[in-house]
């Protein structure tokens, strides 16, 4: 599972999930999970970057059940991964120039800055 995990991860996904259940080793069922990257799992935006496959393999002692989840990375073009962006990410821009402020004339502050005493 590793390998597979691993092979996911470098051709571009943001994230992966497998999981097999069924009879494992034991004559007991079992479920384990393998986890890579980042992973939704709810909300629209899963819709668009979650892709899943599901597939049921015939072993001598039982049934098999496997699960793969993977997060697709975004591409703006819409060819390896969805075109819209996930809603939560956050772009920051660089800082403006900041504008000196100017000191007030004497003048102007001889007044009070009130206009409507004289």
């Amino acid at each position: 599972c590793y390998g597979v995990i691993r092979f996911i991860m470098e051709n571009g996904a943001k994230g992966v999930e497998v999981i097999i259940s069924g009879k494992l080793r034991a004559q007991r069922a079992k479920a384990m999970k393998f986890k890579d990257g980042y992973l939704i799992s709810t909300g629209e935006p899963k819709k668009h970057y979650i892709a899943e496959a599901v597939r049921h393999v015939c072993m001598r002692q039982g049934m098999l059940g496997i699960k793969v989840k993977i997060m697709l990375a975004h591409d703006p073009e819409g060819i390896m991964g969805p075109k819209m962006p996930l809603p939560d990410n956050v772009i920051i821009h660089e800082p403006k120039e900041d504008v000196p402020v100017m000191q007030p004339n004497a003048e102007d502050q001889a007044q009070g800055g009130y206009q409507g005493d004289q």
